[in-house]
């Protein structure tokens, strides 16, 4: 079976469907995080990935900026009825943009395991280490 990597673009990110259980969402350099873009990007998400369980990485370059109003929204409700995100790993340069990531994480708990790192690499092998985890014990 040969693998076609799909790319899907945003107003603030492209969302690259790298497998059957993997979608990348790397997020634009200089954009600002806002309720709207931010939604759009969950839409496609999910769009994309349809009712299969699947993990996500999501990378976030060190020269974004957010309106404060993204930080008051839960963007992950929808998922909540049927979620199908078994690992999320983030990938945040910023110290300070990693700082907001965990705040908005403590306000919003999600469902799945959750890393926030500053390490690409690092990220990757944490969700392959919980895809396989999950694969063998099925939860």
């Amino acid at each position: 079976m040969t693998l076609v990597v799909q790319e899907h673009e945003t107003s603030i990110a492209t969302l690259v469907v790298a497998g059957p259980q993997l979608i990348e969402i790397h997020y634009h350099p200089h954009i600002v995080f806002n309720v709207k873009a931010v939604a759009e990007v969950q839409v496609k998400r999910r769009e994309l990935m349809g009712d299969r369980a699947y993990a996500t990485l999501t990378i976030i370059p060190d020269n974004v900026d957010f309106h404060l109003d993204a930080m008051g929204v839960d963007q992950a409700a929808p998922d909540r009825k049927e979620n199908h995100v078994l690992a999320t790993a983030i990938v945040v340069k910023a110290e300070m943009m990693k700082k907001l990531t965990k705040l908005y994480l403590s306000y919003f708990p999600q469902l799945q395991r959750i890393l926030v790192t500053d390490d690409e690499q690092a990220a990757r092998t944490w969700l392959d280490q919980q895809l396989n985890e999950i694969a063998q014990s099925g939860s």
